[in-house]
């Protein structure tokens, strides 16, 4: 089933995607790094997405079925922490 749903990157506007809800989330991700809608650096970084209608902090490596993301639903890239990914 093809989902419709809002990616909030910092830094770019809304951007309105069409997805399978069988995809990983972190392939969406992927995607839109090899696009230059977001900084790969990011994309690889993000461990976490936060899912607006209930909002709920998932694992990119959900798909979006797993992850109970509907059409309509706004998701928003969590960037680790500097003191997170240094383990303290």
């Amino acid at each position: 089933m093809q989902l419709r749903l809002t990616w909030r990157i910092k830094g770019q506007r809304d951007l309105e995607l069409l997805v399978s809800d069988g995809q990983k989330i972190k392939e969406t991700m992927e995607i839109l790094a090899e696009r230059g809608f977001m900084e790969e650096e990011a994309a690889e970084a993000v461990r976490y997405i936060r899912a607006m209608r209930k909002n709920n902090q998932v694992s990119v490596l959900l798909t979006y079925r797993e992850a109970d993301i509907y059409s309509g639903d706004i998701l928003t890239p969590e960037e680790e922490e500097e003191d997170e990914r240094q383990g303290g």
